[in-house]
């Protein structure tokens, strides 16, 4: 299959017809791929593949393999590499933070759409308006996951949880903070590539005045003219970045 690869993404005219999969670049020794678990059986029984099959892998650290399937047994197979490549990940200097939301469909439905952009930092912080005070990481971690895999991503994200915003105290981050009442308009060319940036989503009903210290440096925007939800404005933000950033590709 003739396939381009492209500033940490994996590119192809048939997109439909390409996997990845993911492995902890521990299972990775000597050109030789372990796989188990869930991608063991995505391979083995959902797509079928046998033994000289050519798979593409991830480790979730910026590098692609592929390589034929050497062996499979009940529970374990094993990819003889052939050639790898490794992505620069051009999110790295932002790191998205949610607010928890009451329904967490809405928070996964953030985590999932800004992986498949490209976001690989998450922050989800309880603020003094969260009603949900619960924070189901493992079930967020299987969401990117699988939005990386799906998005032919190589960079796993990283998902970070604070029960306040104690966050915000790191002074190497630019922090840039959303509000509807803002009478600044966000352009993602704001964004300096060489700086550090907290993009600040809150919760639905705002934060209380005390829990940003004045102090702070920091830039509030407005993102659109009209009311948006939390995690739409998350997709918004980070679609304008991508397109922003994705003009300096080769």
């Amino acid at each position: 299959m003739n396939l381009e690869i492209r500033s940490g993404y994996l590119m192809s005219v048939y997109l439909s017809k390409i996997e990845l999969y993911y492995t902890k670049p521990e299972n990775i020794n000597n050109n030789i791929i372990s796989i188990d678990g869930l991608d063991f059986n995505h391979i083995t029984k959902v797509m079928r593949h046998k033994i000289g099959d050519i798979i593409y892998v991830t480790d979730g650290e910026g590098n692609i393999y592929n390589g034929g399937i050497e062996s499979i047994n009940k529970i374990l197979l094993t990819i003889k590499v052939t050639a790898k490549k490794n992505y620069i990940n051009r999110f790295n200097n932002i790191t998205v933070c949610i607010a928890n939301l009451k329904k967490t469909e809405r928070i996964e439905f953030a985590i999932e759409k800004a992986t498949e952009i490209g976001i690989t930092n998450f922050i989800i912080f309880n603020s003094k308006r969260t009603i949900q005070k619960k924070i189901r990481e493992d079930r967020l971690n299987k969401i990117s996951l699988s939005a990386m895999k799906q998005s032919l991503n190589s960079h796993l994200p990283k998902i970070t949880i604070y029960n306040s915003l104690s966050f915000l105290n790191d002074t190497n981050k630019e922090i840039i903070l959303f509000d509807q009442e803002s009478k600044i308009k966000f352009s993602s060319d704001i964004i300096n590539l060489n700086k550090n940036y907290f993009l600040l989503f809150g919760p639905e009903g705002g934060f209380e005045e005390e829990e940003i210290p004045k102090e702070l440096n920091k830039s509030i925007f407005n993102l659109a003219p009209n009311r948006l939800r939390t995690e739409t404005a998350v997709v918004c933000a980070v679609s304008k970045l991508l397109t922003y950033i994705t003009q300096y590709d080769l």
